[in-house]
């Protein structure tokens, strides 16, 4: 692992915990929704990724169902449009650097609790989230490689939204949420059969002590 993979493990752990209603747990991000997140996705409505963030969503709640919980993502919408390539990568660079950058003014006008950005360039795939109760999840190019593997792109936007509800990296590369600083990435999710890795064990006991089986939006 290079120093600059490392800053980035290390700058979005300390991006995540910055949210307003949230519970601290050690094992998280340290945050927690309080109100069924809606979820805008920016892209063309023939984007690939598009339905990849549909499903993913779906994985999520049959995962939460599954388990117990009653929180569940909110509906997901299609805008067209995208965020500039050089804002989300001035973005990416700031989580690298160990900055939480100001809500960016680009967001304003765009609805949706979580916005999943399907952008053309090229940058590691993240997610971030500000005081405001907004969240941004940032998808590089389908194009560009590892997303052009079999199976990894399912992935990796499931990862990202995995943070996005509160997960952090674990370090299995066997399971979804390995990540920086461990030697996982997202390589390793490819497959010759659509498939998502699973959680791990503490991961499922995380999700239900954030999102209870009485859990209800504030």
């Amino acid at each position: 692992m290079n120093r600059r993979e490392a800053i980035h493990g290390i700058a979005t752990a300390l991006l995540m915990p910055c949210w307003p209603a949230g519970r601290v747990l050690a094992a998280g991000l340290g945050f927690a929704w309080d109100r069924v997140p809606t979820i805008t996705v920016l892209g063309a409505a023939d984007d690939p990724r598009l339905v990849l963030v549909r499903d993913a969503v779906m994985f999520w709640n049959q995962t939460l169902s599954g388990l117990g919980s009653a929180f569940r993502l909110g509906a997901v919408a299609r805008q067209e449009g995208s965020l500039p390539d050089d804002l989300i990568v001035a973005l990416h660079e700031s989580t690298l650097n160990g900055m939480h950058p100001p809500f960016p003014e680009q967001l304003g006008s765009i609805p949706g609790d979580i916005v999943v950005a399907l952008s053309d360039a090229d940058f590691i795939s993240f997610s971030t989230h500000w005081p405001n109760g907004r969240g941004l999840v940032a998808i590089k190019s389908i194009r560009s490689y590892p997303l052009t593997l079999p199976n990894v792109a399912r992935n990796v936007i499931a990862h990202e939204l995995g943070h996005a509800i509160g997960l952090a990296h674990n370090s299995d590369p066997t399971m979804l949420m390995c990540g920086r600083p461990a030697p996982c990435r997202p390589m390793e999710f490819q497959s010759t059969t659509e498939h998502y890795f699973p959680l791990t064990g503490d991961e499922k006991a995380l999700l239900l002590q954030l999102y209870p089986a009485d859990w209800h939006p504030r």
